[in-house]
Protein backbone atom coordinates (compact mmCIF):
# COMPACT_ATOMS: atom_id res chain seq x y z
CA UNK A 1 0.00 0.00 0.00
CA UNK A 2 1.21 3.86 -0.85
CA UNK A 3 1.69 6.17 1.54
CA UNK A 4 -1.11 8.44 -0.08
CA UNK A 5 -2.93 5.23 0.17
CA UNK A 6 -2.68 4.59 3.16
CA UNK A 7 -3.01 8.20 4.71
CA UNK A 8 -6.06 8.10 2.64
CA UNK A 9 -7.74 4.78 4.56
CA UNK A 10 -7.26 6.34 7.48
CA UNK A 11 -9.05 9.85 6.99
CA UNK A 12 -11.72 7.70 5.88
CA UNK A 13 -12.18 6.08 8.94
CA UNK A 14 -11.77 9.03 11.07
CA UNK A 15 -14.66 10.73 8.83
CA UNK A 16 -16.88 7.73 9.00
CA UNK A 17 -16.28 7.82 12.92
CA UNK A 18 -16.50 11.58 13.73
CA UNK A 19 -18.08 13.22 10.44
CA UNK A 20 -16.72 16.09 8.40
CA UNK A 21 -18.13 19.02 9.55
CA UNK A 22 -15.81 19.72 12.78
CA UNK A 23 -13.19 18.22 10.53
CA UNK A 24 -10.08 20.66 9.86
CA UNK A 25 -7.12 19.76 7.56
CA UNK A 26 -4.82 20.11 10.41
CA UNK A 27 -7.39 17.83 12.52
CA UNK A 28 -7.30 15.02 9.42
CA UNK A 29 -3.37 15.16 9.48
CA UNK A 30 -3.50 14.65 13.44
CA UNK A 31 -5.82 11.61 12.70
CA UNK A 32 -3.77 10.19 10.24
CA UNK A 33 -0.24 10.76 12.05
CA UNK A 34 0.62 13.26 9.15
CA UNK A 35 0.84 16.85 8.66
CA UNK A 36 -1.09 19.66 6.56
CA UNK A 37 1.90 19.71 3.91
CA UNK A 38 1.72 15.72 3.36
CA UNK A 39 -1.74 15.69 2.85
CA UNK A 40 -1.61 18.75 0.61
CA UNK A 41 1.25 17.50 -1.59
CA UNK A 42 -0.86 14.06 -1.69
CA UNK A 43 -4.36 15.04 -1.76
CA UNK A 44 -4.04 19.14 -3.24
CA UNK A 45 -7.26 20.24 -0.65
CA UNK A 46 -9.56 19.60 2.13
CA UNK A 47 -12.09 19.26 -0.33
CA UNK A 48 -9.80 16.58 -3.01
CA UNK A 49 -9.21 14.51 0.28
CA UNK A 50 -12.58 14.59 1.73
CA UNK A 51 -14.01 13.67 -1.80
CA UNK A 52 -11.53 10.55 -2.03
CA UNK A 53 -12.48 9.84 1.56
CA UNK A 54 -16.11 9.27 0.87
CA UNK A 55 -15.62 7.50 -2.32
CA UNK A 56 -13.43 4.90 -0.25
CA UNK A 57 -15.29 5.07 2.23
CA UNK A 58 -18.40 3.39 0.10
CA UNK A 59 -15.91 1.13 -1.51
CA UNK A 60 -14.18 -0.40 1.74
CA UNK A 61 -16.80 -0.53 3.87
CA UNK A 62 -19.85 -0.72 2.30
CA UNK A 63 -19.03 -2.20 -0.96
CA UNK A 64 -22.75 -3.34 -2.07
CA UNK A 65 -24.02 0.16 -1.76
CA UNK A 66 -22.15 0.65 -5.07
CA UNK A 67 -22.36 -2.80 -6.17
CA UNK A 68 -25.96 -2.20 -6.01
CA UNK A 69 -25.88 0.51 -8.22
CA UNK A 70 -23.57 -0.75 -10.66
CA UNK A 71 -25.85 -3.80 -11.22
CA UNK A 72 -28.77 -1.89 -11.79
CA UNK A 73 -27.83 -1.21 -15.34
CA UNK A 74 -26.63 -5.22 -15.94
CA UNK A 75 -29.72 -6.52 -13.93
CA UNK A 76 -31.85 -8.78 -15.80
CA UNK A 77 -34.77 -9.38 -13.62
CA UNK A 78 -37.98 -7.47 -14.25
CA UNK A 79 -37.37 -3.39 -13.48
CA UNK A 80 -39.36 -3.24 -10.28
CA UNK A 81 -37.33 -6.03 -9.15
CA UNK A 82 -34.32 -4.68 -9.46
CA UNK A 83 -35.16 -1.53 -8.12
CA UNK A 84 -36.64 -2.40 -5.08
CA UNK A 85 -33.28 -4.35 -4.61
CA UNK A 86 -31.15 -1.34 -5.20
CA UNK A 87 -33.18 0.36 -2.79
CA UNK A 88 -33.29 -2.43 -0.27
CA UNK A 89 -29.35 -1.94 -0.45
CA UNK A 90 -29.39 1.49 0.52
CA UNK A 91 -31.45 1.39 3.35
CA UNK A 92 -29.70 -1.78 4.88
CA UNK A 93 -29.32 -0.52 8.58
CA UNK A 94 -25.54 -1.32 7.99
CA UNK A 95 -25.39 1.12 5.61
CA UNK A 96 -26.62 4.08 7.81
CA UNK A 97 -23.32 5.02 8.95
CA UNK A 98 -22.53 5.98 4.95
CA UNK A 99 -25.80 7.52 4.45
CA UNK A 100 -24.93 9.97 7.31
CA UNK A 101 -21.65 11.02 6.12
CA UNK A 102 -22.83 11.56 3.06
CA UNK A 103 -25.86 13.62 3.17
CA UNK A 104 -22.99 15.61 5.91
CA UNK A 105 -20.40 15.89 2.74
CA UNK A 106 -23.19 16.73 0.75
CA UNK A 107 -24.30 19.55 2.61
CA UNK A 108 -20.63 20.65 2.30
CA UNK A 109 -20.22 20.05 -1.32
CA UNK A 110 -23.47 22.51 -2.32
CA UNK A 111 -21.51 25.69 0.11
CA UNK A 112 -18.07 25.40 -0.43
CA UNK A 113 -15.70 25.34 -3.60
CA UNK A 114 -13.25 23.27 -4.36
CA UNK A 115 -15.83 19.96 -4.36
CA UNK A 116 -16.40 20.65 -8.02
CA UNK A 117 -15.16 17.24 -8.72
CA UNK A 118 -17.22 15.35 -6.30
CA UNK A 119 -20.57 17.48 -7.10
CA UNK A 120 -19.73 15.87 -10.40
CA UNK A 121 -19.96 12.35 -8.94
CA UNK A 122 -22.80 12.93 -7.10
CA UNK A 123 -24.89 14.37 -9.71
CA UNK A 124 -24.26 11.46 -12.15
CA UNK A 125 -25.68 8.96 -9.43
CA UNK A 126 -28.80 8.82 -11.59
CA UNK A 127 -27.23 7.30 -14.62
CA UNK A 128 -27.10 3.83 -13.90
CA UNK A 129 -31.06 4.22 -13.61
CA UNK A 130 -31.07 5.95 -17.22
CA UNK A 131 -29.66 3.06 -18.60
CA UNK A 132 -31.44 0.80 -17.44
CA UNK A 133 -34.51 2.49 -18.42
CA UNK A 134 -32.91 2.87 -21.94
CA UNK A 135 -32.57 -0.98 -22.08
CA UNK A 136 -36.57 -1.31 -20.49
CA UNK A 137 -37.54 0.74 -24.35
CA UNK A 138 -37.80 4.44 -22.74
CA UNK A 139 -36.74 7.25 -25.49
CA UNK A 140 -33.22 9.27 -23.69
CA UNK A 141 -34.62 12.35 -22.34
CA UNK A 142 -37.91 10.19 -20.33
CA UNK A 143 -35.20 8.09 -18.89
CA UNK A 144 -32.97 10.86 -18.00
CA UNK A 145 -36.05 12.73 -16.06
CA UNK A 146 -36.79 9.69 -14.30
CA UNK A 147 -33.82 8.80 -13.60
CA UNK A 148 -33.00 12.46 -11.82
CA UNK A 149 -36.93 11.46 -10.36
CA UNK A 150 -35.41 8.12 -8.61
CA UNK A 151 -32.70 9.08 -6.99
CA UNK A 152 -34.16 12.51 -5.64
CA UNK A 153 -36.90 10.23 -4.26
CA UNK A 154 -34.48 7.42 -2.83
CA UNK A 155 -32.35 10.72 -1.27
CA UNK A 156 -35.92 12.07 -0.10
CA UNK A 157 -36.35 9.01 1.69
CA UNK A 158 -32.62 8.12 2.35
CA UNK A 159 -32.91 11.58 4.96
CA UNK A 160 -36.21 10.62 6.34
CA UNK A 161 -34.66 7.15 7.35
CA UNK A 162 -31.40 8.85 9.29
CA UNK A 163 -33.86 11.44 10.85
CA UNK A 164 -36.93 9.40 12.27
CA UNK A 165 -35.01 5.50 12.19
CA UNK A 166 -38.32 4.38 10.57
CA UNK A 167 -37.26 1.65 8.56
CA UNK A 168 -41.12 -0.08 8.28
CA UNK A 169 -42.93 3.51 7.03
CA UNK A 170 -40.12 4.38 5.15
CA UNK A 171 -40.18 0.83 3.49
CA UNK A 172 -44.29 1.27 2.86
CA UNK A 173 -43.79 4.64 1.43
CA UNK A 174 -40.93 4.00 -1.14
CA UNK A 175 -42.74 0.58 -2.22
CA UNK A 176 -45.80 2.46 -3.12
CA UNK A 177 -43.55 5.00 -4.78
CA UNK A 178 -41.56 2.61 -6.62
CA UNK A 179 -44.81 1.29 -7.87
CA UNK A 180 -46.41 4.39 -9.42
CA UNK A 181 -42.73 5.01 -10.79
CA UNK A 182 -42.43 1.43 -12.58
CA UNK A 183 -45.78 2.06 -13.54
CA UNK A 184 -45.09 5.54 -15.58
CA UNK A 185 -41.55 3.87 -17.05
CA UNK A 186 -43.69 0.89 -18.43
CA UNK A 187 -46.26 3.33 -20.11
CA UNK A 188 -43.63 5.52 -21.42
CA UNK A 189 -41.56 2.63 -22.78
CA UNK A 190 -44.62 0.96 -24.32
CA UNK A 191 -45.50 4.72 -25.85
CA UNK A 192 -42.10 4.89 -26.96
CA UNK A 193 -42.50 1.48 -29.31
CA UNK A 194 -45.63 2.68 -30.59
CA UNK A 195 -44.59 5.92 -32.29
Amino acid sequence: MSERERLLHLVAAHLLAHGVTSSTLRGLARAAGSNNRMLLYYFGSREQLVGEALQAVARDHFPGFEHAWSGLERGTGALRTDLQAVWDEIAAPHNLPFLRLFFEVFGQVTRQPGYSELMGDIAAWHRPAAARLRREGLPRGAAEALATELVALWRGLQMTLILTQDLRTVERVQRQALDAFCARALDHAGAGSRT
